[in-house]
């Protein structure tokens, strides 16, 4: 729909690190092109959304039916559990997890603070962790629905095995993800 309407295509690079069974997918967030892209390519995946997202009419619906995780952002430690909650469910089921490390979109070339909910899910699922970089905000804008013609490039990188420490998994997950996301906006 997009490469006809607006002339924005895609690609994906590095497809041979996703893994078989249960994954979390951590990706950079430019613009709302991500959510669609990740609920589009991968067969039933399920996203980590903000709360106040579930109210919004149709979309909300159609999210609780889909059963994406949604997350209380103010609940701290009650949020941290029902987000381990509802994603030990989809874990069962073999459904990815994706979810946006920085919490909301980042304008290109920013680097927003990573959450401590990616490496809840990574800790708590014991699933291995797939970062993302991506390009998207070149072409559509970060808060915004502004298109441009273009090829978006998703990058899936090396997986992150079970079993680092917090420090560990933030070094490797946040170092990867924004190199690789500065090597695909200097391309």
């Amino acid at each position: 729909m997009f490469r006809k309407i607006d002339g924005l295509d895609w690609q994906v690079i590095g497809s041979e690190n996703i893994p078989a069974g249960p994954f979390i997918i951590a990706s950079k967030h430019q613009s709302a092109w991500d959510t669609i892209f990740f609920t589009a390519f991968f067969k039933d995946a399920s996203m980590v959304l903000k709360k106040i997202l579930i109210y919004i009419p149709a979309y909300g619906w159609l999210a609780m039916k889909a059963k994406m995780i949604w997350l209380d952002r103010k609940g701290h430690a009650t949020a941290t559990r029902h987000l381990i909650n509802q994603a030990r469910s989809c874990a069962k089921d073999k459904r990815p997890i994706v979810i946006f490390p920085e919490g909301t979109r980042i304008k290109v070339g920013l680097r927003g603070e990573y959450k401590s909910g990616a490496f809840a899910l990574y800790k708590y699922l014991g699933i291995p962790c797939v970062p993302v970089a991506l390009n998207s905000g070149l072409f559509w804008e970060t808060k915004g629905y502004k298109k441009q013609k273009g090829k978006v490039t998703v990058k899936f990188l090396k997986i992150i095995e079970p079993g680092y420490n917090k420090k560990e998994f933030f070094s490797i997950l946040e170092n990867s993800i924004e190199t690789e996301t500065q090597k695909l906006l200097r391309q």
